[in-house]
Parts: structure tokens; sequence; C-alpha cells
């Protein structure tokens, strides 16, 4: 036999060799050597979220926002697990589709999840029903220079714009009071009242999202324009600004908003609001201003809110870039004071009936730190708060105690 012919013979009997191996492991496999591959191809997709087509997009994101809050209104301290309410927990859906070299399409659908939150619980419910409301539903129609426009559940032209932050102290430090803010202030005396922050605020500082038209503007060196109309009936216009000036950040807005149909108060009121916060970027110093002026358009002249309320928040304090190596800490402190009423009250404490609230201060101030780790998206933070109230009737002044409030909490997006 020739080495050619002997080579050709050891390739023939290989070949026998793995075709019989072949054909054993089919047989283990019940006939089908890739039914364990396509069963978990099956189960991948199965549990993978797809978009409905190939020519709009889907971005899943959100964050969780929870912590542990501590009161103390001068006669009864407790600690609570909440969602904070000033930046919630939710989960949102994000799309969109180009139509051609100027024009995209797109929409939104974001919903609150909040189990506790800090804005509702009180000394009598440590555990309030668990929310599950959409925030934004809506869809927009872009063109690159003539703007976009909204249509559907989202947020008004001045939602949000109270909130200028340049610094990142945002998860702590807000100019809307959404914690402890229903917590009842006790008395002199040492009892219960039944009014909150909220016989003040109305409930928010901010606007509320609502079912509306909204257009914004080309961004155009920094300042973006926004006007809405919507519900039965309201309207509002803002011009917003991001930008910097030399070694500056700057961020802020101010707006005007007018609702004829009650729907936040009851009564038909308006609003001129605003904030600015600037940072010195090569200090990390930070400043940030927030006012509100409300204003009730009322048929009663004898209704408390038709003086209408004032409120100012300033915050400050330092960015510093490495104190730590996971991320920049910022430090802060915070004063806040609003005069009027936005919510009728007629006060009692103690069961004694003290007449109707027709006038009321609140101040707040406080301090904190938070710390971001971009690493995991997440930012820590640890804030004090204090809180008073002075409210008077049409007879006398209702003296209550301070509420103490330590947050501890942490946000982290996905």
């Amino acid at each position: 036999m020739t080495s050619t012919t002997r080579l050709t013979h050891g390739l023939l009997v290989l070949s026998a060799l793995v075709l019989a191996a072949t054909s054993a492991q089919a047989a283990d496999l019940g006939g089908n050597c890739c039914a364990d591959l396509e069963e978990r191809i099956a189960e991948l997709e199965a549990t993978t979220v797809r978009k409905g087509n190939r020519k709009v997009s889907l971005t899943i994101s959100g964050q969780l926002h929870t912590g542990v809050l501590f009161f103390d209104d001068g006669t009864e301290s407790n600690a609570y697990v909440v969602d904070q309410d000033n930046t919630s927990s939710r989960f949102r859906f994000l799309g969109s589709a180009k139509i051609d070299a100027s024009w995209s399409a797109g929409y939104l659908l974001e919903i609150e999840t909040e189990s506790s939150s800090s804005n509702l619980v009180t000394q009598a419910n440590d555990d309030p029903n668990s929310v599950l409301a959409i925030r934004h539903s809506a869809w927009w129609i872009d063109h690159k220079q003539l703007g976009r426009v909204w249509v559907g559940q989202t947020s008004p032209a001045t939602d949000d714009i109270i909130l200028a932050d340049a610094a990142g102290a945002g998860p702590a430090a807000f100019a809307d009071q959404l914690v402890g803010n229903s917590l009842f202030y006790r008395n002199s005396a040492g009892n219960l009242t039944n009014f909150s922050t909220n016989v003040v605020s109305g409930g928010s500082f901010d606007t509320a999202r609502r079912n509306l038209v909204r257009y914004d503007t080309p961004t155009i060196h920094g300042f973006r324009a926004t006007a809405t109309w919507g519900e039965d009936d309201f309207w509002d216009v803002a011009l917003w600004y991001a930008g910097k000036l030399g070694d500056f950040k700057i961020v802020g807005g101010i707006g005007y908003f007018e609702d004829t149909d009650g729907f936040a108060s009851g009564e038909q009121f308006s609003e001129f609001k605003g904030s600015i916060s600037v940072m010195h970027e090569p200090t990390g110093l930070f400043g940030s201003f927030a006012f509100v002026d409300r204003d009730f358009e009322l048929a009663n002249a004898a209704d408390p809110r038709r003086g209408g309320m004032e409120y100012y928040y300033f915050n400050g304090g330092i960015a510093v870039p490495k104190l730590l190596p996971v991320g920049k800490t910022v430090f802060y402190g915070e004063y806040g004071n609003a005069t009027g009423v936005s919510q009728i009250v007629d006060a009692t404490a103690g069961g004694v009936n003290l007449g109707r609230v027709t006038d009321a201060d609140f101040t707040t101030w406080g301090f904190g730190i938070v710390q971001h780790i971009p690493a995991a998206e997440m930012e820590l933070y640890a804030l004090y708060k204090n809180l008073d109230v002075d409210a008077r009737t049409a007879t006398a002044q209702i003296g209550t105690n301070d509420i103490d409030i330590v947050l501890t909490g942490a946000r982290i997006k996905f």
C-alpha cells in the first residue's frame, strides 16, 4: 500500500468516527443537537424588551428614590421610610423617529411609583397609599428650525421653573417643599393642630403637570421660550436659559402662569415665578434663588386667599470635585420664607375650633450634603430641615412649635 493510499484510508476512517460520535450525541439530545440552544433563545426573546417596529426607537429609563425620614414636632418624634417626592421614583418610555432631514417625532410615557410619599406622611399616617400615577403621556413633533409641539399630559411651560440647580445639590436642596409638608404643627400647649405647611403652599410651590398643548422654540444661544395652553382653561409662558459666562455656569428661568379652571386650588389664580442658579466652576462656589408670587381671583372678598402668597428661597454652598474618589461632594445651606394663605383652613387644636386661618407665615432653613457616585448613577445625601408656620385668625395668633426633620436617602437612575 502506497503512502497516498494509506493517507486516504486514514481520512475515511477518521470521518466515519466523527459521524458516529455526532450521531450518538444527537441521539442523547433527543435527535436535535440544538434543542437546548433554541430553548434558551426562546427564553431570552420572551424576557427581552423589543420596540414595536424598526422605525420608532424605544428607550426605558427611570429612577428609584427612597430614604429614612426622622421628625420631631416638639412632642412626638418618629422615623418613617419614605419615597422622596421632590424627585420621586418613576420609570419612563422614550421614543423618536426621524421623518426627514428637518422633521422628527416622538413620545414620552412616564409612570410614577411611590410608597409612603414624603409629602403625604403625617403623625397619624406613616404609610399612605402607594401611588401609581401617570406623570407624562404625550407625543411631540419637532422641526430643527421651527421648534417642537407637545400634545398630551406633560409639563406646562413653568413646571420646574423654580428648581434651577447648577451645582447638583438638587436631590436634597429643593425650592419646592415636599418633605414633611403634610406633618401637622402643634400649638404652644402641645396639642396637634389640623394645619400643615400646605396652608401656605397649597400643596406645592411648583406647577402641576396637566393635559395640554405646548410649544418650545429651538434653543438659541442658551435661551429657549415655551408656551402652553390646556384644560378649561389655563395657560403659561416661560423663558429658560442654560449656558456659561466665563467661569460661571448659569441655569434658570422665569415665567407667568394663569389658571381659570381652579385645577390646583379650586379657585382661579395666577402666579409669576422663576429661579436662577450660578456656580463658579474653578472654585465650586454656587448660589440659587427662587420666587413665587401667587394671586387668587375670588368672588368672595372675605376669603383670606384674596391676598395671595409670596415665597422666596435661597440655597448656596460649595461643590468639591475630588473630596472623595467616587465623585463630587456638594455641601449646601438653605433658607425659605412664604407669607399668605393658599388653602382655606378652619383651624383646630386639641378639638377646639380656633377660627379660620386668615394669614400665615412659613419659614424653613436647613443644610445638607450630597455625594455623587457617577459610576453607579447614584446620589447619596443627608439633610436637616427646620419647618415653622405662624398662623393667624381674625382674632388671635396661633403659636406653634417648630418641626425638625432629618432625611437620609439615595437616588439611583437606570
